[in-house]
């Protein structure tokens, strides 16, 4: 497979079904106890534009599980990047990848982790680009339905969140490789979709999934699976590392899932949660057996793990797409770039 494909994770689209069992697969093993093979410290780059928990600290703990090493290469007040009398992103990334072995970007702008995998020769992992994917968390997703409930393609799965939010986009994308009988979104009834989220809606479509839309979360409590976070997701994504949002985000009862609501229906929809969450998912829910998002948490790391050792082992993804720019993704640059511009000017 090396030589064949695109080097970098950015999107869901760059995973196609060989790759996906190839990852579930090494997962898989990993969770059970089995370990690659120990192979020569690497070096692993974590470049943060954002605020992270799950992802920064996930794919640290994975690199460290498979002996490698983690250095911090975002911007900080003790570097040059972006200041006045310092350096570019372009030179930023050019110099980091003399010290590093693979790049996880997780970026302000939806364009800028695409640029840093244009000026690297190093495989660049998305782990967030403002508005547009999160691809690994896809996967996380993926893998903790299946090794709880199965194959998803036997079952009904429902996702109320913002449609914009980056991890659904990646999910619904993913699907596509294992369809479930059913999907259904759960959403205000004047949330319109973006082009490329009714792409991969359609998508599902096109692969036999019967396509449904409510706009009430209980109305999703007869699936068997049923992923939640805020219906104002594009609002909290946006912020930079060091910016406080001080607005509590406040979900509309319609929204919000609490154990009365799952037990007053008798539910035993498996639910997911990317975290953070707010006040769409009550705590309440979180003595329920339901409640599966800290175990997505913890199944992030043997995904990560598989992630990692696969791309550092030289494996490409062999992709759906030939370009990572798709439509639907915002051409924003970011502040601290210089060469985004030009190169598409």
């Amino acid at each position: 497979m090396a030589g064949v494909g695109v080097k970098d994770l950015l999107s869901a689209d760059d995973i196609d079904e060989s790759d996906l069992i190839d990852v579930l697969n090494k997962a898989g093993a990993i969770a059970d106890g089995k370990l690659p093979p120990r192979t020569s410290a690497k070096m692993i780059g974590l470049f943060f534009e954002q605020e992270s928990t799950r992802t920064r600290i996930g794919f640290d703990v994975a690199a460290s599980r498979l002996r490698h090493h983690v250095v911090d290469i975002s911007a900080s007040p003790a570097s040059r990047l972006g200041k006045a009398q310092g350096e570019d992103l372009e030179d930023h990334v050019r110099t980091v990848s003399e010290y590093c072995d693979l790049i996880v970007a997780r970026t302000e702008h939806v364009a800028t982790v695409e640029e840093i995998a244009r000026l690297t020769h190093l495989p660049v992992v998305n782990g967030g680009n403002g508005i547009g994917e999160h691809p690994t968390q896809a996967l996380v997703d993926l893998f903790t339905i299946e090794r709880r409930l199965g194959d998803v393609r036997q079952l009904s799965v429902a996702l109320s969140c913002d449609p914009t939010a980056r991890h659904a986009l990646s999910f619904m994308k993913l699907l596509a490789l294992r369809p479930p009988r059913r999907f259904t979104l759960c959403l205000a009834p004047e949330t319109k979709l973006s082009n490329v989220a009714a792409a991969a809606i359609d998508d599902l479509r096109h692969c036999g999934t019967t396509i449904d839309r409510v706009d009430n979360v209980e109305d999703t409590l007869n699936y068997d699976v049923l992923s939640i976070q805020t219906q104002k997701a594009s609002s909290i994504i946006s912020g930079r590392i060091g910016e406080m949002d001080t607005v509590q985000k406040i979900e509309d009862e319609k929204f919000t899932l609490t154990a009365e609501k799952i037990l007053r229906n008798r539910s035993k929809t498996m639910i997911l949660n990317p975290l953070p969450r707010h006040s769409e998912t009550d705590k309440s829910c979180d003595r329920l057996p339901n409640a599966a998002y800290f175990e997505q948490v913890r199944l992030s790391v043997p995904i990560r793990m598989a992630v990692l050792s696969r791309m550092l082992a030289g494996r490409r993804w062999a992709g759906r797409s030939l370009s990572h720019l798709r439509p639907g993704w915002p051409e924003t640059s970011s502040p601290i770039s210089s060469s985004l511009s030009r190169s598409v000017s």
